[in-house]
């Protein structure tokens, strides 16, 4: 009984001994979920931040598209959203333009109200007038109102800078001689500019600072805005000057340049119209003594309007093949460099269309349509104008070979 029961004590005491065992094994077990719960929970917030900076990461380097008009391209870097400004440069030339104009009819409209309301008061002026003569032959003399006076002064000074600005761009002084020459090859300068950049996209970035045909092209407009002033002052027809064909190219080619040193980015837009200023040759090779006879004259007015119509046409179907239609959203474009486009007018004019180059948008068809129509009439014109100038003179032409 004595072995029975110290064997049970024993049996007990080893229960014991394995109770102990059991505890430590349960206290290794829950120290070791405890260490899985802080490595998971540690994973699942690494997990979370490295999910959060990647999310955060995206953010940054994965902007949300949203629904573009103008399409993405990679002709304009500058722009992360891929749209352009062209509207911004078309708008400054269009507002400086239509305001310009508004701001002289809405001046002729108010001096002709004034004129009319205070007719009566000229009348009384003019009464006042013959009675200050009258007076004047009695002997008896009247002061002279001071606010007349100020108003001749005022026009007097207006007078004076008016004659200053019309001797500075006449022809027949050698100060404009010399300054009209000077516009006309700044004008080829700037002509030339756009040839070269005429390689690049229609719209592209450029810094001010770094690009060196654009501070030239620069320099160029702001000489001729300055040319503008004094043209606008000597004008006697305000509104007949800014009509003219010289004004409408400043007003399209120099404000764009101020606009795109604000944004650093260019537009190569309506530059070629520069070509235009090519119609003054004649004038200029007048004032250097280089052409004296009238059928000279005449030829070298014909080729200068010639070529000038052919490049400006060659730079309109460059912009509008290069940009494509806007409704339809710049999306029938095509790359054609100037000279393709040089060489398209001039296949187009000749009536002979080869096909190897061809208008895509509508504008261009459109354009190539009416170019065709006039391209004709001026070549008529052209051959009947040349025929008289190679025409030899009555005396020789009534001669005969022997």
């Amino acid at each position: 009984m004595a072995n029975g029961g110290g064997g049970g004590g024993g049996s007990s005491g080893g229960g014991g001994g394995g109770g102990g065992s059991s505890l430590r094994m349960s206290s290794n077990i829950h120290a070791n979920h405890l260490s899985l719960d802080a490595s998971s929970s540690s994973s699942s917030s690494s997990s979370s931040s490295s999910s959060s900076s990647s999310s955060s990461s995206s953010s940054v380097h994965e902007p949300k598209m949203d629904a573009l008009i103008i399409p993405v391209t990679m002709e304009v870097p500058c722009d992360s959203r891929g749209q352009r400004m062209w509207w911004a440069f078309l708008a400054s030339s269009m507002v400086t333009f239509f305001g310009g104009l508004f701001i002289i009819l809405l001046w002729r409209t108010l001096k002709y109200l004034w004129t009319v309301c205070c007719h009566c008061g000229g009348k009384t002026k003019e009464a006042q007038k013959i009675n200050n003569g009258s007076s004047q032959a009695d002997g008896t003399l009247k002061p002279v109102d001071e606010k007349e006076e100020a108003v001749a002064a005022e026009v007097g000074w207006m007078t004076s800078v008016k004659d200053w600005a019309g001797v500075m761009i006449s022809a027949q002084t050698l100060t404009g001689r010399v300054l009209v020459v000077l516009v006309f090859a700044l004008s080829i300068g700037a002509l030339v500019i756009y040839f070269i950049d005429s390689s690049n996209p229609i719209e592209s970035c450029q810094n001010f600072y770094k690009d060196f045909t654009l501070q030239i092209d620069m320099a160029f407009n702001v000489f001729f805005l300055l040319y503008f002033g004094l043209r606008f002052i000597a004008a006697n027809d305000k509104l007949w000057f800014w009509l003219e064909v010289n004004s409408v190219v400043d007003f399209f080619t120099v404000p764009p340049v101020f606009v795109s040193v604000y944004l650093n980015r260019s537009w190569l837009g309506l530059r070629f119209l520069r070509a235009l200023r090519l119609i003054q040759f004649s004038e200029i090779l007048q004032f250097l003594n280089i052409l004296k006879t009238s059928n000279s004259i005449k030829l070298v007015n014909l080729l200068s309007i010639f070529i000038s119509t052919w490049l400006t046409a060659a730079g309109f179907i460059h912009l509008v093949e290069n940009s494509g239609d806007p409704w339809e959203n710049f999306q029938n474009n095509q790359a054609l460099t100037y000279w393709e486009c040089v060489y398209l007018l001039m296949v187009t004019m000749s009536t002979v269309g080869y096909g190897d180059v061809y208008a895509k948008t509508t504008l261009g068809r459109l354009f190539m349509v009416f170019f065709i129509l006039g391209g004709l009439a001026h070549c008529g014109l052209w051959t009947h104008h040349s025929g008289e100038c190679f025409q030899l003179p009555e005396g020789l032409s009534a001669q005969g070979p022997g």
